[in-house]
């Protein structure tokens, strides 16, 4: 199969807007900074990466997204620029768009390419599978080996490092876990290795049950992990210690009540994928479905909320 890569160069600031848009396009989004960027932005840069700056857009971003072979491009760019034109971007004359095509049978050179190994928090390290004999754990380290498939995100977008931060931070093994939303298996994955091994993933998309269930696999816990087809929380009845969902602001929205419901007394919710300008809206419907604010979480304009059921 062909892949239609779509390439948008844009300024940082318009970095929401085209992820939000986007998202109800294509499952596949991604984002590439320029090196600067990233020196702005990483402690200890210099130490922790070495990158190619060729590899990278010469400055502000670079938003990808991918149409398989199937999809008329057309109607998806016709789509993107009636976006562009209609939207509060900024310097929006400046936007620039390339397309190119790429085999699924490259798609692993290109991963290799452009996904390293990195620490995402304290003890969680995202490793490609194509580096695990190269990688050398600390003492602590939870290793989430993982292989993105087409179109998938890497955990580097800070919606994924918020939600293992909490993970990390609130997670026993004794919770019941619902993953909604599941996507590569990540969340669920940073679950298991925190040792529990009741956890549930689901995903409306077929291809996010393909590829979770692959890493699932390659992380030795796919025994330990309920993998469905499922829309949000609307047919789900059993309860739960912790509901996480790393979904978009509208869609964590229109599930705040059915999480309340399906929420043990004292369960958990983690909620990301909700950028700052949504957050004093989704925390006010949190309040007012019974929830009590545990912590927030704020990074790059996006932002993680922590909440109980009281």
């Amino acid at each position: 199969m062909k892949w239609h890569e779509v390439s948008i160069y844009t300024k940082v600031d318009n970095e929401d807007l085209f992820t939000e848009f986007l998202n109800t396009l294509s499952k596949g989004v991604s984002i590439e900074y320029s090196v600067d960027l990233l020196r702005q932005n990483i402690d200890d840069f210099e130490q922790k990466f070495r990158l190619n700056a060729d590899e990278y857009p010469e400055e502000d971003i670079r938003v990808i997204v991918y149409f398989d072979e199937t999809v008329s491009l057309d109607d998806k760019m016709d789509q993107i620029k009636t976006f562009i034109k209609n939207s509060d971007l900024v310097d929006k004359d400046s936007v620039e768009i390339k397309i190119s095509e790429i085999e699924e049978s490259d798609w692993e050179n290109e991963w290799k390419n452009y996904f390293h190994s990195f620490r995402v928090s304290d003890d969680f390290v995202i490793v490609p599978s194509w580096e695990l004999d190269d990688y050398t754990p600390e003492e602590n380290d939870k290793l989430i080996k993982l292989d993105p498939g087409m179109a998938f995100g890497t955990g580097d977008h800070p919606t994924t490092s918020m939600c293992l931060k909490f993970i990390e931070k609130i997670i026993t093994p004794s919770d019941k876990i619902i993953d909604v939303g599941t996507g590569s298996g990540i969340l669920s994955i940073g679950a298991h290795l925190m040792g529990v091994r009741s956890i549930k993933a689901t995903d409306i998309d077929e291809l996010s049950l393909k590829v979770a269930r692959e890493n699932f696999e390659l992380n030795r816990c796919a025994e330990d992990i309920q993998l469905e087809t499922g829309d949000l929380l609307k047919n789900e009845s059993g309860q739960f210690d912790v509901i996480i969902a790393n979904i978009l602001a509208h869609v964590i929205d229109a599930m705040i009540d059915d999480a309340f419901e399906r929420l043990n007394q004292g369960g958990q919710f983690i909620a990301s994928g909700i950028i700052v300008e949504k957050r004093d809206e989704i925390i006010n419907h949190l309040k007012n479905a019974g929830f009590k604010i545990v912590d927030i979480l704020e990074e790059d304009g996006w932002t993680a909320i922590l909440s109980e059921k009281v």
